[in-house]
C-alpha cells in the first residue's frame, strides 16, 4: 500500500496535483506532501499532524450524516448510529486535538473540516436533503466560527429559522421544530440496588466496545440509540455475554432486568437466548428467568427488555445472553436490580 500510495504520489505532484486519502494511507508511511482525511477519530488526525502532513478533520463521532439524527423509529432506515444536531455543533477539532498533549503542535496544517453522506440507504435526492440539513449548518459554523464565539441555545434559533427558509423554498429539510431527542432511557441516570456493585465478567466484554468498563452495567446510565455512544458494552466472544453481579451481601430482591438492542446492518442482534439465575453463595445457581425468541433480520432499529420478577433472596445475580443463527454482536447497558 505504501509502495502504491507514494508512487501515485509523485505523479500527482509532478502533474501539479495533490494526493488526499483516508488516515489508512498513514499505514506504512506517506510523503508529507499527501492530505489526510482523518476519519477514524481525532486521534488520527493528531497522527498525521505530528507527522508533518496537512490534515481535514472529519471524525466519523461528529461528521458522517448517514446516520440517524432523530429516534430511529421516526426516520428512514439510515447506516445506524445517532448524530443529533447538538453533537456535531458540539465538535471542536483544535480542542479533542490538544486535550492532554504538548501545545507546540502546529494547527494550521488543519485545513478544515468535512462532513461525509454515504448513500447505502439513501435512494433519493430528497432524502439526502433530509440528511445534510441542518446538519450542515452546523459544521459550516464549526468551521467559519471561532469556539470561544459558538452558542448552541443561539445556534438553534438560526437553525430553525434556516430550516424554514429552506423547506420554504422546496427542499426537504428535517423537521428540527419538532426533534424527538435521544433515548428517553438514557436521559436520567437509574437508581437500583446493584449500583457501583462489582460485575465478574465470565466471558469478556470487547474491548471496542467496552463503555466504562467493568462498571458500565452497574453505572447507573442507560444508553441511547445507538451501541456506540460510550454507554452500550458489546460482546463478541463465543459465549457471548456472561456476567455476575455481586452484591456484596445476602439481600431481598423483587426484580432483574436489563435492555438488549439490534441493529442488523452492523450485526449486532437481539440475544435468542437469554437466562437469568439466583446465587446466595456464588457457586450453587438455581435459574429463575428464561426468555427464548426467534430473531429476524430486518430494516429496524430494536430495543427490548428481558426481566424477571418475583421474591428471592441471593447475593450474585447471574445473567447470560446467548446469540442466534445469526451470530454477530451483543450489546447491553445496565443490569437494573430492585
Amino acid at each position: 500500500q505504501s509502495y502504491l500510495l507514494r508512487r501515485i504520489g509523485k505523479y500527482l505532484e509532478d502533474n501539479g496535483r495533490t494526493l488526499v486519502g483516508w488516515d489508512e494511507i498513514l499505514q506504512g508511511g506517506m510523503d508529507t506532501s499527501a492530505v489526510v482525511m482523518a476519519w477514524r477519530g481525532v486521534g488520527k488526525g493528531l497522527e498525521a499532524l505530528s507527522a508533518g502532513h496537512r490534515t481535514i478533520m472529519s471524525p466519523g463521532a461528529y461528521c458522517y450524516f448517514d446516520t440517524y439524527q432523530d429516534a430511529p423509529e421516526l426516520l428512514p432506515e439510515a447506516m445506524g448510529g445517532y448524530l443529533p444536531l447538538s453533537k456535531v455543533y458540539s465538535f471542536d477539532p483544535e480542542e479533542a486535538l490538544s486535550a492532554g498533549i504538548e501545545s507546540n503542535l502546529d494547527y494550521s496544517g488543519i485545513l478544515g473540516v468535512q462532513a461525509n453522506l454515504w448513500t447505502e440507504y439513501i435512494p433519493a435526492g430528497e432524502h439526502a436533503e433530509m440528511m445534510v440539513y441542518p446538519r450542515l449548518y452546523a459544521i459550516s459554523e464549526i468551521a467559519w466560527s471561532r469556539p470561544e464565539s459558538k452558542d448552541y441555545e443561539d445556534f438553534h434559533k438560526r437553525a430553525l429559522l434556516l430550516c424554514e427558509r429552506m423547506s420554504g423554498a422546496g427542499y426537504n429539510v428535517f423537521d428540527l421544530a419538532n426533534e424527538f431527542g435521544n433515548r428517553p432511557a438514557a436521559l436520567r441516570p437509574v437508581r437500583h440496588k446493584a449500583l457501583g456493585c462489582k460485575v465478574i465478567y465470565n466471558a469478556p466484554f470487547n474491548s471496542t466496545y467496552a463503555a466504562a468498563g467493568e462498571t458500565a452495567l452497574t453505572d447507573g446510565l442507560k444508553g441511547g440509540w445507538t451501541y456506540s455512544d460510550g454507554r452500550w458494552q458489546g460482546f463478541i466472544s463465543r459465549k457471548r455475554m456472561d456476567v455476575t453481579v455481586d452484591l456484596g451481601k445476602v439481600a431481598r430482591i423483587s426484580s432483574v432486568e436489563l435492555d438488549f438492542m439490534q441493529v442488523c446492518g452492523p450485526e449486532v442482534f437481539l440475544p435468542a437466548e437469554v437466562a437469568i439465575s439466583l446465587s446466595e453463595d456464588g457457586e450453587n445457581f438455581t435459574e429463575v428467568r428464561r426468555v427464548e425468541r426467534d430473531v429476524v433480520r430486518d430494516d429496524k432499529v430494536t430495543f427490548v427488555t428481558d426481566s424477571w420478577r418475583g421474591k428471592a433472596r441471593c447475593r450474585y445475580v447471574r445473567v447470560e445472553a446467548r446469540s442466534g443463527k445469526f451470530g454477530g454482536w451483543v450489546f447491553s447497558d445496565e443490569i437494573v436490580i430492585k
